[in-house]
C-alpha cells in the first residue's frame, strides 16, 4: 500500500507485504477425527453417505489457510536535506572564489567603489550648475 501526502510528490510511506504460498495435497491423518467433529457438528449439510464416505468428502473438500507473518522487523527509512540554504550559498560563495578569484566582499567593495564615483559625478555636476547661477 503506497500513500502520498498531499505535500509530496513522492511516497511517504511504502509497505511491502512478502507473500509465500505453500499447501497439502490432504489433511494428515491425525487431523481427520478432528475434522470430522467439527463438520458434524457445523450447520454444514452433510451427503446422505457421509458415515461411509466422510474420509474421502474431507480430503476433496477441505481447506485451510494460514496467514503467518515471515517477520517481525520492521524497516524505517527517513530522507532529510543534505544541503541547507547557508550551504548552498557556502559553495557558490567558495566555488565563485575559487574559480574566478571573486569573494563576496571584493563585490561589495566592486559596489561601493561605483556608488561612490556615481556620486563624485554628482557632485561635480550640481558645483557647476551652482558656479552658472553665480
Amino acid at each position: 500500500m503506497n500513500s502520498y501526502c498531499s505535500e509530496c510528490l513522492q511516497e511517504c510511506v511504502i509497505k511491502n507485504f512478502i507473500i509465500q504460498t505453500s499447501s497439502l495435497s490432504l489433511p494428515g491423518e491425525w487431523e481427520m477425527e478432528k475434522i470430522k467433529k467439527f463438520v458434524e457438528n457445523s450447520t454444514i449439510s452433510l451427503p446422505t453417505n457421509w458415515s461411509r464416505t466422510w474420509q474421502d468428502e474431507i480430503r476433496k473438500n477441505y481447506l485451510t489457510i494460514n496467514v503467518v507473518r515471515e517477520t517481525s522487523i520492521v524497516e524505517n527509512s527517513t530522507q532529510s536535506a543534505t544541503m541547507d540554504v547557508v550551504d548552498v550559498f557556502s559553495n557558490v560563495g567558495g566555488q565563485t572564489g575559487l574559480w574566478i578569484g571573486i569573494s563576496l566582499l571584493s563585490i561589495m567593495e566592486l559596489i561601493e567603489m561605483l556608488y561612490r564615483l556615481i556620486r563624485n559625478e554628482f557632485h561635480i555636476i550640481r558645483r557647476k550648475i551652482q558656479a552658472n547661477r553665480q
